[in-house]
């Protein structure tokens, strides 16, 4: 007589009787498999199933076309024991509820959802019955969707993201067998799991929602691809090109490959600026040098920068490099924006160069990267409560600030303060 074999909800086989050893012993059968022969309901796990077997071979009973004189049926169906009959013959009142909707086609499904805050977790409902021809996208769309608002924010929120959506919308993960089993036993519920009809094909918006975790995918591998390129490339935080873009990296590509100590400006007037410039800044580092050498950022002995100006009608520009400049703190990084906007004042001063209401604009770098923007206007009775300044910007993105100012005067249509 051939047997079946029942592993979670899929029922396997007919096999030959003969079989049995041989898939034992080549480790075919699994924990947690169910046996039993061809015509009967009778499930019971393989260790049972062995050893009946070997007592009936022992009796002399081999099993026949008509198993039901091998079995006795209960008069009472037992919670943790399957009537021995086929389960289409018996009455309806010894099924539970859940058993009739498992057999009709029903499942038990959990979905999943993952929250963070600076770690994300990741949970999964309570079991749902999900009648024939109910769809779950309802309950799939709303785990999917705490996920997608909530889940994001932790470590590894953005792969449980994906993950938690593409299992929901697969129709969330089958826990049929499992919770069935806590209700009625295990041989109850895989004989239920064995008459279960299949499921129908995906709703449209299933499909949709399948559609969706796809491109929410590809749009999150090729974010993850730009972010690699852009670090690699340092271009992160770069600011949005605009007027005068083209301008202002040409004047910075000079005061980047000029040696330290050079002074470099559009016209005459602006490098002697840049001159006068430099030795008012380089007199207020080396002061505040001697007051806390701990905190200088070039050394007390030899101040070196590179300065470049660029002069227009209405507006001059002045970009300085202080090498070293990444390794101060953040309050000695912006003393030195205050002694280098001083300078500039300084400097126009100086050379007879500022007027009332002269636009100034000053950025301040590293060998690597801009640290800050200050703009204003030129004051000539420079004061600690009248600096002209109006503005000051920190970051890499700063610079962005200096690109409208190195537009020329005939191309600028309007000016604004920030």
């Amino acid at each position: 007589m051939n047997f079946f074999i029942l592993r979670r909800g899929q029922k396997l086989g007919p096999y030959p009787d003969g079989a049995i050893e041989e898939m034992t012993s080549g480790g075919e059968l699994r924990a947690g498999d169910l046996v039993c022969y061809e015509g009967e309901q009778n499930w019971q796990p393989v260790s049972r199933f062995l050893e009946q077997r070997q007592q009936r071979l022992e009796g002399g009973e081999l099993p026949t076309d008509k198993p039901a004189e091998v079995r006795q049926t209960p008069t009472t169906p037992s919670k943790t024991t399957l009537p021995n009959a086929d389960l289409e013959e018996l009455d309806e009142s010894t099924l539970t509820e859940s058993e009739r909707a498992v057999i009709a086609g029903g499942r038990y499904l959990v979905f999943e959802h993952c929250w963070s805050l600076l770690l994300s977790f990741r949970r999964d409902s309570h079991p749902v019955l999900v009648r024939a021809g109910e769809d779950c996208f309802p309950l799939a769309f709303k785990h999917s969707l705490i996920s997608l608002c909530l889940g994001w924010w932790g470590i590894p929120g953005p792969l449980w993201v994906i993950s938690t959506i593409q299992q929901n919308a697969a129709g969330g993960r089958d826990v049929t067998l499992e919770t069935l089993t806590r209700q009625v036993g295990h041989a109850r519920a895989a004989a239920a799991c064995a008459r279960h009809r299949p499921a129908g094909a995906a709703g449209g918006l299933m499909r949709g929602l399948g559609l969706m975790m796809t491109g929410l995918s590809l749009a999150l591998w090729l974010g993850i691809a730009w972010l690699v390129w852009a670090v690699a490339q340092g271009k992160l935080g770069e600011p949005a090109r605009g007027p005068g873009t083209a301008e202002f990296e040409l004047a910075d590509r000079r005061i980047t490959e000029t040696q330290d100590g050079k002074m470099l400006g559009n016209t005459l007037k602006a490098m002697e600026l840049a001159h006068a410039f430099t030795k008012a800044f380089e007199d207020a580092y080396l002061a505040e040098a001697r007051t806390r050498p701990d905190a200088a950022v070039a050394g007390t002995n030899a101040a070196v920068f590179t300065a470049f100006c660029e002069v227009h009608q209405d507006r001059v520009i002045f970009l300085v490099r202080v090498p070293g400049l990444q390794k101060a703190s953040t309050k000695l990084r912006e003393r030195l924006a205050d002694q280098a906007w001083r300078a500039t004042s300084v400097a126009l001063t100086e050379e007879k160069a500022g007027f009332s209401g002269l636009r100034v604009a000053l950025g301040l770098r590293s060998a690597g990267k801009y640290d800050q923007v200050l703009v204003g206007r030129y004051v000539r009775d420079f004061e600690a409560h009248n600096t002209g300044l109006k503005s000051r910007s920190q970051g890499l993105r700063s610079k962005g600030k200096l690109y409208p100012l190195f537009v020329p005067l005939e191309q600028l249509e309007s000016w604004k303060d920030e």
